[in-house]
């Protein structure tokens, strides 16, 4: 009898490995979890780790998003205190 990994376990190791590769963006799934779908049991774990591979991107691509508009903010702000202080120093 070959040993299968439980499900359980091959969810979690498919989160652990999208998490940093999902902050990357992009609208196709990450391809992180492939191995783990290729190895699901039957239909039903496949779809669930697909799901949760999912779940995860989208999750990301919100963190992301966040991150990318609170970038910009700063990048506004640093120009408005580079040009207040280029105002300064002309004084």
């Amino acid at each position: 009898m070959k040993w299968r990994p439980h499900a359980a376990a091959i969810c979690a190791a498919a989160l652990a490995a999208l998490l940093p590769i999902a902050c990357c963006g992009g609208e196709p799934p990450s391809t992180a979890a492939d191995r783990f779908i290729a190895q699901a049991a039957d239909d039903e774990e496949r779809e669930a780790l697909e799901s949760a591979r999912d779940d995860v991107d989208a999750k990301m691509r919100a963190i992301v998003a966040q991150k990318d508009a609170q970038i910009e903010g700063l990048r506004k702000e640093n120009e408005t205190l580079k040009g207040r202080l280029a105002n300064r120093e002309k004084r």
